[in-house]
């Protein structure tokens, strides 16, 4: 079962659009601060974030098929864990009230965060990415900043991935219409998609010495900031944390 089916998450590409070419300093950083803001806010203030990582989202050119799979894939996962935690909170004696407004914020939370990774991603290349981090972190990292920025860039080439190597093994199993257990259907699902990811990880440790990205001299060379870009994120800042006060 090969991986012929297309990521969950959205292919990485250079934005289109007003977004096009943003410095991914800005929006490392910016993600940085809306990942702490999600969890400290409340409903009201989650609900503006993540319609503001969809809207950057459709305005990064993402196209509807890959929204649509998003949000199957989010909702699903948000749901999954949101349920996990109600029943939890159920079986410790939370009054149900109580317990169904926590589990639903913490869908909303992480349906928020994964718009906000989807936005990052297509907003912004692993690669652009993992200068970004470079660039960020060398005043604390030093020689090593580079060692973390290419293991970011490898977790956020290989995330959507790892996804469409079990979608599609899933895939490639309901094309044959076997007549399995649900049981049996999984573990075959989780076989193949294990061999994909083995295959995966070699090809992409070729990719990286070809590349010669396993030492410093490829992690150097970012453009110079533009005041345009850190205008912008100063002020997308200041609105996220006057939603995270007042709402």
């Amino acid at each position: 079962m090969g991986v012929t089916g297309a990521p969950s998450w959205p292919a990485a590409r250079r934005a289109r659009g007003p977004l096009g070419e943003v410095d991914g300093r800005v929006v490392l950083l910016l993600a940085l601060l809306f990942g702490v803001l999600v969890w400290r806010a409340g409903p009201a203030a989650n609900a503006v974030y993540a319609a503001g990582f969809a809207a950057a989202l459709a305005a990064s050119g993402a196209t509807a098929r890959e929204a649509r799979r998003l949000a199957r894939w989010a909702g699903g996962f948000a749901l999954l864990w949101g349920g996990v935690k109600l029943a939890l909170d159920l079986a410790g004696g939370t009054p149900p009230p109580a317990a169904l407004a926590t589990a639903g914020l913490l869908c909303l939370r992480l349906a928020a965060l994964l718009l906000l990774g989807a936005a990052v991603s297509a907003l912004v290349s692993p690669r652009a990415l993992g200068l970004a981090l470079a660039t960020l972190t060398r005043p604390v990292l030093r020689d090593r900043a580079w060692s973390a920025s290419l293991a970011l860039l490898l977790m956020v080439h290989f995330v959507p991935r790892a996804l469409a190597a079990f979608e599609a093994a899933r895939a490639a199993l309901r094309a044959r219409r076997l007549r399995l257990s649900r049981t049996r259907a999984l573990a075959l699902v989780v076989e193949a998609g294990t061999r994909n990811l083995a295959r995966m990880t070699w090809d992409q440790t070729l990719a990286v010495a070809a590349r010669r990205l396993d030492r410093p001299e490829a992690w150097t060379g970012v453009p110079p900031p533009r005041a345009r870009d850190w205008c912008a994120g100063a002020a997308v800042a200041a609105l996220a944390l006057a939603a995270a006060a007042l709402l």
